[in-house]
């Protein structure tokens, strides 16, 4: 097995869903593609339904001194997502500004995503994640 290799399955170890790893589950939202927008209603109707992409991850606080009211603002949480789905497929990187996040407690918003790939395959991508509607 490369360094690569081990690197990804050790990450989607410690990423897992609780009791194998230190992770919860969580729902990965791809949108859906065409539809037609309306600007009074603020909506896209018509088109395909997002897609789900199942998977699992370990969340954590920024520290006080990284939070600037502008890039990271108070409230916005780090997200450390498996390289891999629940079933086992690779999970594909996020998009920022379009993609979303379902946890326990809602629906959070991308605004950054970091690919951590130290020999070239992605072993997590770091989320900078905003509560919906904030």
């Amino acid at each position: 097995m490369a360094y690569d290799d081990r690197a990804v399955a050790m990450a989607a170890r410690m990423l897992a869903p609780k009791p194998r790893g230190k992770g919860q589950v969580v729902t990965l939202l791809q949108p859906g593609v065409g539809g037609t927008f309306d600007p009074a209603t603020d909506a896209t109707t018509g088109g395909s339904a997002p897609i789900e992409h199942q998977g699992s991850g370990v969340e954590e606080a920024y520290s006080s001194s990284s939070i600037d009211g502008r890039q990271i603002q108070a409230g916005d949480i780090k997200f450390m997502l498996s390289p891999e789905k629940l079933d086992g497929a690779a999970m594909p990187q996020p998009l920022a500004d379009t993609w979303t996040l379902q946890k326990s407690d809602g629906e959070w918003s991308i605004k950054k995503v970091d690919r951590v790939a130290p020999a070239g395959l992605a072993a997590m991508y770091v989320l900078q994640l905003r509560r919906m509607g904030a």
